[in-house]
């Protein structure tokens, strides 16, 4: 007697350091650019952004490199990038990086992945100066739920790494309210906690089977940067 095969559970990881080529994974690779960029060499999906830590005098160099690399097919999305005022990086200079990057993602009808610490009225400043149309995925988000929702009442979406593994409260909350068609997870810069524990941790929390969280994580990935 044949048996069917089960369909492939498809895990998406929206903000890597690298690419994972696992038929199971969907991965998006940030790459971060600098100045001293020379080649760009992808064979998957990426976003590609100056990161606020690297902003300096110089930052004009990264983004016309950025510009240039916004229009290939591989590139999904502008980022990661954004505001962090906990970095040593110049504010000024950070702001005017920051505008040029997202009024560069309304140009070429492409999503952001932004980062933001500590900087929150500029950022919400920032989307409204530029009257931002393309989504902005916010990153690595850990905070609670009155900035949650001030991101998601701007249009925003959420999406968490590992920091969920642990027993953050407050986190917890808004993991568990985070609307079913703004939430994305991601491994972010923290290698030693893959996707799979983290889908699987946010499902559990989330009161969902895995396979249920796949599917709604894969049609989010679909909307955002595959625009299907």
């Amino acid at each position: 007697m044949l048996v069917a095969s089960l369909p492939l559970m498809q895990y998406v990881d929206v903000h890597s350091t690298k690419h994972t080529h696992r038929p199971d994974v969907i991965s998006l690779a940030s790459i971060r650019i600098t100045k001293d960029t020379e080649e760009f060499v992808e064979d998957g999906l990426c976003t590609v952004g100056l990161h606020p830590s690297d902003v300096d005098d110089d930052w004009r160099d990264a983004f016309d490199i950025v510009e240039e690399l916004a229009s290939d097919e591989l590139v999904v999305g502008i980022g990661a990038c954004g505001l962090d005022r906990a970095c040593d990086a110049p504010w000024l200079l950070q702001l005017d990086a920051f505008n040029a990057l997202a009024d560069l993602a309304e140009r070429v009808s492409k999503p952001m992945v932004v980062r933001c610490v500590k900087a929150y009225d500029e950022l919400f400043q920032v989307q409204k100066d530029v009257d931002a149309v393309q989504t902005w995925v916010l990153h690595g988000f850990v905070k609670g739920q009155e900035l949650a929702r001030q991101y998601l009442d701007a249009g925003m979406h959420l999406s968490f790494d590992s920091t969920i593994m642990k027993e953050t409260q407050t986190l917890i909350e808004v993991v568990k309210f985070c609307p079913d068609d703004r939430i994305h997870l991601e491994t972010g810069s923290n290698s030693s906690v893959g996707i799979e524990e983290i889908t699987e941790r946010v499902a559990n929390l989330r009161g969902i089977g895995t396979q249920a969280l796949c599917d709604i994580l894969v049609r989010n990935f679909n909307s955002v940067f595959n625009k299907q």
